[in-house]
This record gives C-alpha cells, sequence and structure tokens, in this order.
C-alpha cells in the first residue's frame, strides 16, 4: 500500500502496523488481539492495493459491483444498527461482545458507510457485507439464531441517513451508545492528536468549531460532501441528532446505552442489547483488546482545568435536553 492509499483511506500509521493480512482477509479472521486491529475485507483490500493502478482497478470495480448484483440478493440485511458519534465504545461492543455470541454475526466490516458514503452504490454492495440467507437456514437446522448488525456510528451525524434507511429497513432497530459528552469530545480529540490529524490546541479548536462550524454544516448538508473536520463540540449535543432520527423513527426502535456505564460494567450493558433483541443472557470470557484504549496512550497529552470547565457548563443545558427527549438522566459531571 503506497503513501496516496494510506491517506485516502485516512488510516494512521499506528493502525497499519496491526491491519489484517491477506490470510486474515481470505478467512474472513477479524483479529482483537490489540486495541487498534484494523479489518479489510477483500474488495478493501484489493481497493487499497490496486487504486492507482488505472484500468486495473476499474476492471477489479466492475467486477466486483456484478458480483454482488448477483449474490447481494441472496443475502441479509442487518436486524439492528449501532449508532454513536465517535469514542463511544462501539467497537469493543461489536468487536468484541457480540462476536462472541453464537447467535449473532456482525458484518465483517465494522463500519460499512453505506448510508452515509456510499448510500449511491446499489443495496447489492450493502447486502453482500452480511451473511447469506442459505447461513441463516443451514444455521437454523442445527438450533442457532442468525441475527446480524454493523456499526457505522457516524451515521448519527448525517440528516439524510434516518430517511435513507427508514426507505429500506423500517424496521430495523437501534443501539445508540452515548458517553459523557466532555470525556467524548477529549477522547475524540486526544485521539487525533495522537494519530496527527489534528495538531491546534483544544482551546483553539473549541473556538474554531464556535465560529466556522454552523456555515460548514450547511454546505455539508446542502451538497453531501465531507462532515466538518472540527466537529468536536457538535458530535456531543446528542440531542440536535437523536432529534432528527425521532421524526423517523418511534422512540421503541431505540436502545439507549450510556457508554461510562458500559465502560464500567459491560456485561451488564451487553445483556441489555441481548434482551433488546430478543435473545437469552450471555456471560463470555472476553479477553481481546480491540477498540479498548490504553490511558498511556494519552498520558502526555494534558487539558487545562479551566477548559474542562468550560466544557461542563457549555454541555450541561443540552444534556438536560437530551435526558427528557430519552427520558432518562445519566450522572454526567
Amino acid at each position: 500500500m503506497n503513501k496516496n492509499n494510506n491517506k485516502r483511506y485516512n488510516i494512521p500509521k499506528e493502525q497499519l502496523k496491526n491491519k489484517s493480512s491477506w490470510l486474515d482477509t481470505i478467512l474472513g479472521r477479524v483479529r482483537t488481539d490489540e486495541p487498534d486491529n484494523y479489518y479489510e475485507n477483500l474488495p478493501t483490500k484489493l481497493s487499497s492495493t490496486f487504486y492507482n493502478h488505472g484500468k486495473f482497478y476499474g476492471l477489479l470495480k466492475k467486477l466486483y459491483t456484478i458480483y454482488c448484483d448477483i449474490v447481494g440478493p441472496f443475502h441479509m440485511l442487518p436486524d439492528f444498527l449501532f449508532l454513536a458519534p465517535g469514542a463511544c465504545g462501539t467497537t469493543s461492543m461489536v468487536e468484541l461482545y457480540l462476536r462472541s455470541n453464537e447467535n449473532i454475526l456482525p458484518s465483517k466490516i465494522n463500519e460499512t458507510s453505506y448510508f452515509n458514503k456510499k448510500h449511491t452504490n446499489s443495496i447489492n454492495s450493502y447486502k453482500v457485507l452480511f451473511p447469506s440467507i442459505f447461513t441463516k437456514k443451514i444455521r437454523r437446522l442445527i438450533g442457532k439464531k442468525t441475527l446480524t448488525c454493523e456499526a457505522t456510528g457516524s451515521y448519527i451525524l448525517d440528516p439524510h441517513a434516518p430517511k435513507r434507511i427508514k426507505k429500506i429497513m423500517p424496521n430495523v432497530k437501534f443501539v445508540v451508545m452515548l458517553r459523557n459528552p466532555i470525556d467524548r469530545t477529549l477522547s475524540h480529540y486526544k485521539r487525533r492528536i495522537r494519530n496527527g490529524r489534528e495538531k491546534r490546541a483544544v482551546e483553539e479548536v473549541i473556538e474554531y468549531e464556535l465560529n466556522n462550524f454552523k456555515k460548514e454544516f450547511q454546505e455539508y448538508a446542502k451538497n453531501e460532501t465531507v462532515y466538518p473536520f472540527t466537529s468536536y463540540l457538535t458530535r456531543s449535543r446528542y440531542v440536535e441528532q437523536i432529534e432528527n432520527w425521532l421524526r423517523y423513527f418511534p422512540k421503541e426502535q431505540f436502545l439507549f446505552i450510556n457508554s461510562n456505564d458500559y465502560f464500567k460494567d459491560p456485561l451488564k450493558e451487553y445483556n441489555r442489547i441481548l434482551e433488546f433483541v430478543c435473545l437469552s443472557s450471555h456471560h463470555p470470557n472476553i479477553q481481546g483488546k480491540r477498540g479498548i484504549t490504553p490511558p498511556e496512550w494519552f498520558a502526555n497529552i494534558t487539558i487545562k482545568p479551566e477548559t474542562i470547565e468550560f466544557l461542563r457548563n457549555y454541555f450541561q443545558p443540552w444534556n438536560e435536553k437530551l435526558f427528557n427527549l430519552i427520558g432518562v438522566k445519566y450522572d454526567w459531571k
């Protein structure tokens, strides 16, 4: 993979050392032994490898489209989706806990991005990422259920995503993971600092977003360009996002998870999800690390106390609106 491809996929260098090998890709083996394991399925692996090979890359795309159109109709659509604005724990929940359940077969790609970035592609290109109807029938014969899901958490940010999903999957369920907005905002910022995608001081970032986000978002919503990069605060104003989704789906189709509770007692929140999707309780012995960020990664990034106090005051009214909307109050301080 060359530098251009790395830039195209925005893969942090730290993740590249733990990306899936060709053997992992061919076998569909999703590794969870490191916090930053990065899985590429076969189409993604081929695409990232041959992106700069002109006509050959174009041929691969055409062949893959034909393949999707042939086999896609024989694959399932997801039973439930995860929604979260980032740094809320969806990766570890899906990769460690849901994949441990014999009745759940998540999409091999954790984030498919179909309903925000790839919605112009055929629906069959989406369906091939999930188990086939034949797999479901065979598993039923041996007494296993087959539920499937995906976790493109950023769907929650796209104002058009709920309408697109409603059209194709009106009865799909949603698991929404929400973290204390102060923690989420700072975690998001620290991750980008560590990965080299952010160079500014957090105070500079906040000032820029307060002055520029509205204009940048209007451009994004109108032309469906890239979601504004500087959106740390906005991603944590959860009530704005959820209000939009509730215009298309009833509240009964949503399960809200407090990510801070999940971090303290993951099995409890995992079993809440199982109950929500009508599966029996399950208590796996989790050994993997995928999606669990080691605290030492951010040990050299400090945040001023006055900045934390600003965030606390900034988010307090937004949190109250959220609690009134979803009917649950979280202990976010």
